[in-house]
């Protein structure tokens, strides 16, 4: 394929001849012969791409962004989020430039309600991260927190999950077991059957990881990979998770104070009365 490009070396007005070859595109920004693999798709042109490579593509669209936003975390801030930068900066100010849970460690990154999109302050990466390993949920933030204060909820009822092989927990681990723990297989495996298979924090995913208290190694229990990491991310301190519990329930009560329709919160009562018929007929009382 032949097309023609501006000659630098004269003017705009004596275009150039080039050559095209069959599976390859020209970009007019960087002025090279690419691959067509290495072109963005673009329903609206003829060819199906982009006119841009990729490269040149992104860095288009950037420049767009900083022109038409003032920077490019300016429009992910207000696409994602409907603030401004400018509205960043006075929340982290308020919060006295910390993470509005640990207090302790600089604010970076914003967190938002994933039910109602409501922004509700800026947090640390690791706070940011505990929040949504218990899924912004009030009572395994409530269970965790009591959890790291040494009270285990035993409840009264639990889903037992489908029955383990004997000697499941590998021998392979052994090494790490002892090492880190000073526990064997076998001793986890009693755990877990003590534990009905099922994490002690959550009792609903099946635990994976022995958990133990960071200050004395001593080992608690064996936890599902979102509680475990969870409460990592809080720094095994049961305070800083009552504080998440509490900022994720202000938050929740700003949102529940909208009007909700009669008959929504009728089919939203009916919903409730059909999980806990449900939930009834497959539980196992624990002994």
């Amino acid at each position: 394929m032949r097309l023609l490009r501006p000659n630098s070396e004269t003017s705009f007005s004596s275009p150039q001849a080039i050559t095209v070859p069959e599976g390859h595109k020209y970009c007019p920004r960087c002025e090279e012969i690419k691959l067509v693999e290495e072109f963005g798709r673009n329903r609206t042109e003829k060819s199906g791409l982009a006119a841009y490579c990729k490269p040149c593509h992104n860095t288009v669209m950037r420049e767009e962004r900083v022109k038409k936003h003032g920077s490019t975390r300016n429009y992910h801030l207000k696409r994602r989020y409907g603030i401004t930068e400018d509205d960043f900066e006075r929340m982290l100010a308020r919060q006295g430039g910390l993470c509005a849970i640990c207090q302790s460690a600089p604010g970076t990154f914003v967190d938002h309600c994933h039910r109602s999109g409501q922004v509700r302050g800026v947090l640390c990466f690791n706070c940011n991260n505990g929040l949504g390993h218990f899924g912004d949920n009030l009572v395994l933030l409530e269970l965790a927190a009591l959890y790291l204060g040494g009270d285990v909820l035993w409840p009264e009822f639990v889903v037992l999950p489908e029955r383990r092989a004997a000697g499941e927990v590998a021998r392979t681990r052994a090494h790490h077991l002892s090492q880190r723990y000073r526990v064997r297989p076998e001793d986890v495996e009693r755990m877990i059957s003590a534990q009905h298979g099922l994490c002690v924090v959550c009792w609903d995913r099946p635990p994976e990881h022995v958990d133990h208290c960071h200050r004395t190694g001593d080992v608690r229990f064996v936890l599902c990979l979102p509680c475990n990491t969870g409460i990592g991310q809080f720094r095994d301190d049961p305070g800083v998770v009552w504080r998440a519990l509490a900022y994720v329930g202000r938050s929740l009560g700003e949102w529940d104070e909208a009007e909700v329709p009669e008959e929504e919160l009728a089919e939203l009562a009916r919903a409730d009365d059909r999980l806990r018929a449900e939930f009834y007929a497959t539980v196992t009382r624990v002994a």
